[in-house]
């Protein structure tokens, strides 16, 4: 995305706001045009006033004046009103499509990023973005009502004088296309920094625990100090320069109103100007000026928005799940058939090498095999976390990309060692927003060992984030109640009872043919006494030696397979 594909897209933003805009440029133009009466008002009151000693007429022109300043500060409340509120729908608008492509993007983009990067991403992004609603951008356009009264009462004035006043516009237009170059550098570095210390600082913070208990405080201090360094460096720059450029901005004006001033007083010396004519003329040169350094800072302040305007829409074409709306979008149950499938994360390593499973419907399936052979793998495919490269994974004969996405995953129900679970409560982490009665709840919970801990607590007790405030056992109880409780016809256990105790490992066991009796169950494990219990065992040399049997016949004819086995 160049820079005009970036500006375009900001100026989108607005189109939904029309009225509103239109509302604001009314007020403005209302405002623009006491505020033209209002120099000439304190020329009168100066010089027929004041020096004409006119008191009566003086009482009157502050009356009015003050009345036309109270009816600007109310039209300017209302236009505020306006646009405060066009910049928190458009913050609402982004902030809300950013998220709902969170929600749908494919799981590898979660592998590259972690939570405080992308949050820390999108957050600053938007930020950025919503900008153009602050009052130095949005009213750039409107501006111009502000410069024509302006100029319109400087030539009434004094023409000589008014061509000094334009001979300072190139004086400030080459000022801030210096600074705005400099600041969309440092813009992108700033970035680039930033998104840098936001993935250090969550990995960091993600394995908090690993750094205590390995004593590696200040390793990740010191790498603290050098990370945020370079961000404060980035900033301090950055803040430096808004500071010159507004500096700059300044001094120009007051060495404006100074050669006005000095010219001013020898007209009025020589009886060509009134005072109040000069006071009048400083008034509308603001009028003039400080509009066309809003116009001219345009430039300076989109170099700090279009760098972030472009990360955020790049964000947003990134790859999403596809979701298939065309042909069996009410998918059976049935046979799930993995058939000549191969895969790789990448593209140099094949995880899984053209290899064939069958899991029948109704049936105890356990994977078995060594770190890295590529069970996981068979996990996230069947759950359509990824796509194979080559070959298909059939449902009842029918190849699953052609379901319904949400419809096929309403299938399936998986409990793995690494639980995640929502700051909320115990109830609301079982049914997951599913209007379930306290009796079926119940049930689940006895099923999956989880009966005296919530006895102990309640259902409503909160789990904390990532259910901080429970053990790892009592995780995965949660986790197989709330399989359990969807009744969804295919269950994959991935180490399901990797951190249970032996009672409740032995009740989880037990359901297999009881609780679990009618539905497909996969179930990644290397314990024996489940291993007996299951009818089929698929054993995973590597990713395309796989070999498929029961137990006894595993067990007589395949030394590795006994190494893997976990012996209670």
């Amino acid at each position: 995305m160049n820079d005009k594909e970036a500006v375009k897209k900001l100026l989108n933003l607005l189109k939904d706001y029309k009225k509103a805009i239109i509302s604001i440029i009314l007020c403005l133009l209302i405002s623009t045009i006491f505020n033209m009466c209002i120099p000439l008002l304190s020329k009168s009151i100066m010089d027929k006033g004041f020096i004409g000693r006119d008191q009566q007429l003086l009482v009157k022109l502050v009356v009015l004046s003050a009345t036309l300043y109270v009816a600007n500060l109310i039209i300017d409340v209302f236009k505020e009103k306006q646009r405060i509120s066009i910049a928190a729908k458009i913050e609402y608008m982004l902030s809300k499509q950013a998220f709902s492509h969170l929600l749908k993007m494919k799981i590898d983009y979660f592998g590259n990023f972690n939570y405080a990067e992308i949050l820390n991403s999108i957050n600053t992004d938007i930020s950025k973005m919503t900008s153009i609603t602050d009052k130095g951008m949005f009213f750039v356009v409107t501006q111009m009502f502000c410069i024509a009264g302006g100029i319109i009462g400087l030539f009434l004035i004094n023409f000589k004088m008014t061509l000094i006043v334009l001979l300072m516009i190139p004086v400030k237009y080459y000022s801030m296309k210096y600074f705005a170059k400099k600041r969309k550098t440092l813009m992108d570095v700033y970035i680039e920094k930033s998104r840098d210390y936001a993935k250090w600082f969550g990995d960091s913070i993600g394995g908090i625990r690993e750094v205590k208990l390995f004593g590696i405080y200040e390793n990740k201090y010191s790498e603290f100090k050098e990370k945020k360094k370079f961000v404060v460096s980035e900033e301090k720059e950055l803040n430096m320069l808004d500071q010159w450029n507004s500096t700059i901005d300044v001094l120009i004006i007051q060495f404006l109103t100074m050669i006005i001033y000095i010219i001013g007083a020898n007209m009025v010396f020589k009886f060509q100007l009134t005072v109040g004519s000069v006071f009048a003329f400083i008034t509308y040169s603001t009028y003039v000026t400080e509009p066309i350094s809003s116009i001219l800072n345009i430039g300076y302040l989109l170099s700090g928005v279009i760098p972030s305007t472009k990360r955020f829409y790049e964000f947003m074409i990134l790859e999403e799940e596809i979701e298939n709306i065309n042909v069996n979008d009410n998918p059976d149950s049935g046979d799930l058939v993995i058939q000549n499938v191969t895969f790789s994360y990448e593209k140099s390593k094949v995880v899984l090498d053209n290899i064939n499973i069958v899991f029948p419907e109704g049936s105890k399936t356990a994977l078995i095999g060594r770190n890295g052979c590529g069970k996981t793998t068979i996990i996230n495919l069947i759950n359509k976390m990824y796509e194979p490269n080559q070959g298909k994974i059939l449902l009842n004969g029918q190849d699953i990309s052609t379901y319904s996405l949400k419809k096929y995953r309403n299938l399936i129900a998986v409990v793995s060692q690494q639980v995640y679970l929502f700051n909320n409560t115990i109830r609301n982490n079982i049914a997951l927003y599913k209007r379930i009665t306290e009796a079926e709840i119940m049930r689940a919970v006895k099923d999956s060992g989880l009966e005296s801990f919530v006895k102990e607590v309640s259902l409503d007790y909160n789990v904390g984030e990532n259910g901080i405030l429970l053990s790892g056992g009592q995780k995965q109880k949660i986790a197989m109640a709330r399989a359990l409780i969807h009744n969804k016809p295919i269950i994959i256990l991935d180490e399901a009872t990797s951190n249970a105790d032996i009672f409740s490992e032995m009740q989880i066991n037990n359901l297999l043919y009881s609780g679990l009796k009618n539905r497909t169950v996969i179930l990644v494990t290397h314990k024996q006494d489940v291993l007996k219990k299951v009818e089929r065992i698929v054993f995973m040399q590597s990713g395309k030696d796989v070999e498929i049997g029961d137990y006894e016949s595993l067990y007589k004819n395949n030394k590795m397979f006994n190494s893997m086995i976990v012996k209670i």
